[in-house]
């Protein structure tokens, strides 16, 4: 019976740690809709500092990376950035800045294949201002250019974003961290989705860079993460603000999207060291240079990782393990209690 007991409890046992363990580039393609409209162009953007009453000539390279010949043209059209951070392109010219561009040729032909390099003069007179932001549309000239608002995928045409800055006095690089959040105070699981809000409060373009430390605390010296910020290394227009998002999904587990959109925990055993567990800073350190240094700007937020079912299958599971071991020890030690030896007297039995 006790040694029945006894492979009772092991067996228990180990189905219980089972069963908790178990539970716990310098070229930018873009492809438009129709007909294998396949450009790379580079670069993109197409970023440049001049000076006032002065001639300059950037090259644009345009590549046909599509299986036919295309009759193509280039315009240039303003844009806006809307509140959300999505572009519009507006079918329109850009005022002032248009009557500054000469292209070596408006129209062009290119051969499947082929690297056409357009030439673009810029005629900026002397009374020009600090910065300028505009696109310049290359499309087919046979398409009726129907502008809609995703800044990059149209039909038949490419969208190539233009950012000017002119050298100047009086031109002021200045930039500051609005906000950092996150999406949750509390997560299960990671990834933990945070926002930085950078806003362009000078008259030029800024292109900010830098990284968000993952720490205990706020004066931690050695970081548990590093993250990247602005990894595409976008630049932000004056009198704008720009949303950068950054996610920390090193963990155990981590809670992922299928292709269809499904959320699901992905346990990745190999991760395991990485369980997270408690409170969590992010200190984002942001780095833009104002024409003579660097200069740094911090911020922080902090947020809660609480695995609360995982915590309770463990904390289940270690009851169990207790109460079998506890049952295991006194099933050994009651068979002994039971067995008591014989006295004798002294004198022995009478005869």
């Amino acid at each position: 019976m006790t040694h029945t007991l006894r492979r009772f409890t092991l067996s228990f046992l180990v189905l219980t740690l089972f069963i908790s363990l178990g539970s716990i580039f310098p070229w930018r393609a873009v492809r438009a809709a129709e007909g294998e409209f396949y450009l790379q162009v580079s670069p993109s953007p197409l970023v440049a500092t001049l000076k006032p009453g002065q001639k300059t000539t950037l090259d644009l390279k345009i590549r046909n990376a599509g299986n036919n010949t295309e009759k193509l043209t280039i315009t240039p059209r303003a844009f806006t950035i809307k509140s959300d951070g999505q572009i519009e392109l507006h079918d329109t010219k850009p005022p002032e800045v248009a009557g500054w561009l000469r292209f070596s040729s408006k129209d062009f032909i290119v051969a499947p294949g082929q690297l056409y390099e357009q030439k673009i003069t810029v005629d900026v007179p002397k009374e020009a201002g600090f910065s300028y932001a505009f696109a310049l549309m290359i499309s087919r000239q046979s398409v009726n250019n129907n502008i809609i608002n995703k800044g990059q995928e149209l039909k038949g045409q490419v969208a190539v974003f233009a950012l000017i800055t002119i050298d100047r006095p009086g031109a002021t690089r200045a930039l500051q961290i609005e906000s950092m959040t996150s999406e949750a105070a509390i997560y299960e699981y990671l990834p933990s989705k945070l926002t930085l809000r950078l806003k362009n409060t000078g008259n030029t373009i800024v292109q900010p860079a830098g990284d968000v430390f993952m720490q205990r605390g706020s004066s931690d010296e050695t970081p548990i993460d590093t993250l990247a910020v602005n990894k595409g290394a976008g630049y932000i227009l004056p009198g704008t603000v720009r949303e950068l998002p950054v996610q920390w999904e090193n963990g155990f587990p981590v809670g992922k999207k299928s292709s269809d959109g499904a959320e699901y925990l992905d346990w990745n055993w190999q991760n395991l060291a990485n369980i997270r567990i408690g409170h969590y800073t992010a200190k984002a350190v942001v780095v833009y240079n104002d024409g003579n240094r660097d200069i740094p700007l911090v911020a922080e937020v902090g947020f809660w990782v609480i695995p609360w079912k995982l915590l309770l299958g463990m904390l289940v599971a270690s009851g169990l393990i207790i109460f079998g071991l506890y049952s295991l020890v006194r099933a050994m030690i009651r068979p002994s209690r039971r067995a008591k030896p014989m006295r004798l007297g002294k004198r022995g039995p009478k005869v």
